[in-house]
């Protein structure tokens, strides 16, 4: 055989190993993708219902499926995504108290009145709680505090991309819903404010009202007239 015979074969060899070596990257990078979106899409799932589990959404966010550089993007990006509705569910979770909704009620009147000082204590407690969540919320929006978790785990641009277009593409939440969440949590605090001016009215004004049966009584017209106000501002929230 030819010396350049033999020299085309060899080159001819190398390039089909280069080429095969491509394929199984590009193969490769394929399926490692589709695993991280399917993940993904499972934990869209999981948080699209109102009722979401945590739990479920915790256990999701813990198991890695993908390797290599893979799963250090996969894992970045569960890790925010655990973070961001961790939060998201603790404000829901204090949206949807029941205790919230008894506290302008002849029961706990009877309990807690006249100097309503569990109450009290309750409502600064959530309101607090309500505006630590959401200042924390809000910070999972932002640019940085996004790449961050990326930033932790790797420095390589493929990496950053890649983490980058999963959040955005099925993570990020949308402005219409960060407004949703937003204007909610607006009408909470106005929610607990009334009620704050209502306790804080009770207790002004002790020994003039009394419960009588499933309502309260006040001593005069100018009070009741001041007491339903507040019901209805509540009303009309």
């Amino acid at each position: 055989m030819k010396k350049g015979v033999k020299i085309a074969i060899i080159i001819g060899v190398i390039i089909l190993v280069i080429a095969l070596a491509g394929g199984y990257l590009f193969m490769n990078d394929i399926a490692q993708k589709a695993k991280i979106v399917e993940e993904f899409t499972q934990i869209e799932e999981i948080t699209s219902s109102e009722d979401f589990d945590i739990t479920a959404l915790n256990e999701k966010t813990e198991n890695i499926v993908a390797t290599g550089k893979y799963a250090t993007v996969e894992k970045a990006a569960k890790n925010y995504a655990r973070d961001l509705f961790n939060t998201v569910y603790k404000i829901k979770t204090l949206m949807e108290d029941e205790r919230m909704a008894k506290l302008l009620t002849v029961e706990n009147y009877q309990k807690d009145g006249p100097e309503f000082v569990e109450t009290k204590k309750y409502l600064n407690e959530t309101k607090q709680q309500l505006e630590e969540n959401r200042k924390e919320m809000l910070s999972y929006l932002e640019e940085n505090k996004i790449n961050s978790y990326i930033e932790a785990e790797t420095t390589n641009a493929y990496c950053i991309n890649m983490y980058q277009e999963f959040i955005t593409q099925d993570i990020e939440i949308s402005e219409k819903e960060r407004n949703e969440l937003e204007s909610s949590m607006d009408k909470l605090v106005r929610m607990l404010d009334i009620e704050a001016e209502v306790i804080d009215f009770l207790i002004a004004n002790k020994g003039k009202w009394q419960v009588q049966g499933e309502q309260i009584a006040f001593n005069s017209n100018s009070l009741v007239t001041t007491y339903n106000g507040f019901l209805t501002k509540l009303r009309i929230l």
